[in-house]
């Protein structure tokens, strides 16, 4: 997840220079803050956990396909596809 936010903020500052500096990090990070403490304070039913991963996860996959997956920069699917694989298999083991 740490190098999705490295990759998300890289591609944010090289398309909005000025707002992202200015405006868009702290936004970022004031929503996580915000996340933190409605997790705290609230309840939330797993069902409604379930949906707010998938919501994430998919969340993920786009910016992924967006960001790393382009033929401008000679990525490599399989090399995806490897990945995702072998972070299922942790996940599973886990």
């Amino acid at each position: 997840m740490g190098l999705n936010f490295v990759v998300n903020d890289w591609g944010l500052r090289g398309i909005h220079r000025g707002y992202y500096d200015r405006y868009g990090r702290w936004l970022l990070a004031a929503a996580i803050f915000a996340g933190w403490l409605i997790g705290t304070v609230t309840e939330i039913e797993d069902v409604f956990i379930s949906y707010l991963s998938a919501f994430l996860a998919g969340g993920v996959i786009m910016n992924v396909m967006k960001e790393e997956l382009p033929k401008e920069r000679q990525s490599s699917f399989l090399a995806f596809l490897a990945g995702v694989v072998g972070y299922a298999v942790i996940l599973l083991a886990v």
